[in-house]
């Protein structure tokens, strides 16, 4: 029997539209979201291409991205033939057994002489230079974000004046947050007179002349000079220069006399050795001291890293053991704090080594050996050593965060 009307059961009515999230909750939700991802909603309406673009959301993101580091890794046999990739430090530690693709990874470099300068907020810098016309060679900088597949334009054409082998400019990538601008500096090692040999023997005292690039205005600055002469490392991109807070900072050696590229310790006194902070917001540069538990010169070539959002200076002490110092607070010398001395028996190695992360709970290092084509996986807990080997250049690795960030 059929029910009266006043029972029949009828559908709950739908709300005329979908309950929507207030725009604040849309973005933080989204900006845990990958580059990816985030790239693929743009195309969905013009409320989430506009938010993606915005610039809040775009810092928004990078911060959340910083919280998963990266490695750029470099491959190849010869400069020619470099290949760059990017890759998660947790799946590295997951599984160390990583390769690089055959084909090359570099669309943005149509000349055979580049370098990997440095990464910053997902962008990376590559320095480019010419054959050398005489005593000049031309030079010039590409920007890419590979989570976004965005290129610059050729960017900062200068004439680069090298009468010596190794007083070629050396570049240093970084953001200054005063201003929201990218900047580059290239540092150039000159003298007041003639250099002798092709060492540079003479009596002559060597500077380094600082020029400072804007990526905004696309203009290239010179400013005030260190009264130093940077550490000449044996490749251009081996950590010259690391970038930390809007600070460049270099390991550098005071009256330094000679224009040979290598490290010599019994040339050295301990006195010497000094590291220089440029403020790219003031443009203005001021020295820092090493750790003061650097009793002796190393007789290996001391390095600078910036682990866990830190200052640290790594150095070999009487070819025993691996220290690591980390200066707790930026600038204040009595900060520094040793936070490791790792015997060279536990490492399996003796060498340059360069630290390239440090886990959060300090129980896990990545270190890259810079004589060897090597890198280490050391859980410092129980002790034990995973080696990598045959791998990418271990020495050329930078960190990374995928970002949003555009190349203007």
């Amino acid at each position: 029997m059929d029910l009266p009307p006043s029972q029949t059961r009828r559908a709950p009515s739908l709300p005329s539209s979908p309950p929507t999230l207030p725009d604040e909750i849309m973005a933080e939700v989204v900006s845990f979201l990958s580059v990816k991802s985030l790239m693929q909603m743009k195309c969905v309406s013009k409320f989430f291409n506009s938010l993606i673009s915005d610039p809040t959301f775009i810092k928004t993101h990078l911060r959340r991205s910083a919280r998963n580091p990266q490695l750029t890794l470099v491959s190849g046999k010869c400069v020619a033939d470099f290949r760059f990739v990017t890759l998660p430090i947790s799946k590295f530690l997951e599984n160390p057994l990583i390769t690089v693709p055959e084909n090359p990874f570099h669309p943005l470099l149509d000349t055979v002489h580049y370098w990997l300068v440095g990464s910053c907020n997902g962008l990376l810098c590559f320095a480019h230079y010419s054959s050398f016309t005489g005593s000049y060679r031309d030079c010039w900088l590409n920007f890419y974000n590979p989570a976004t597949n965005t290129l610059s334009k050729k960017l900062g054409y200068f004439k680069d004046y090298c009468k010596h082998r190794y007083f070629f400019s050396r570049y240093a990538f970084g953001y200054d947050s005063l201003t929201d601008n990218y900047k580059v500096a290239a540092l150039r090692l000159t003298g007041d007179g003639e250099i002798g040999g092709e060492t540079g023997d003479s009596e002559t005292q060597l500077r380094t002349e600082v020029r400072v690039f804007s990526l905004k205005d696309n203009v290239w600055r010179d400013i005030q000079g260190f009264p130093v002469g940077p550490l000449r490392l044996t490749l251009p991109s081996e950590n010259h220069g690391v970038y930390l807070n809007g600070s460049l900072i270099w390991l550098a050696l005071r009256n330094s006399y000679s224009a040979d590229r290598f490290y010599h310790s019994n040339d050295i006194t301990l006195d010497q050795f000094v590291i220089i902070s440029l403020d790219l917001g003031a443009e203005r540069h001021v020295e820092l001291i090493p750790p003061q538990g650097l009793e002796e010169v190393p007789l290996i070539e001391p390095t600078i890293s910036v682990l866990m959002e830190s200052l640290c200076f790594c150095h070999d002490f009487k070819q025993t053991c691996l220290v690591i110092w980390q200066m707790k607070e930026f600038g204040v010398g009595e900060s520094w704090t040793q936070l490791y001395r790792i015997k060279y028996q536990n490492l399996q190695h003796i060498g340059c080594w360069l630290p390239l992360h440090i886990s959060e709970n300090k129980n896990t290092l990545v270190l890259a050996n810079k004589r060897e084509l090597l890198a280490i996986i050391y859980d410092w807990a129980n002790n034990r050593v995973e080696i990598v080997t045959n791998k990418p250049r271990w020495a050329f690795c930078k960190d990374y965060v995928e970002s949003l960030v555009s190349v203007r």
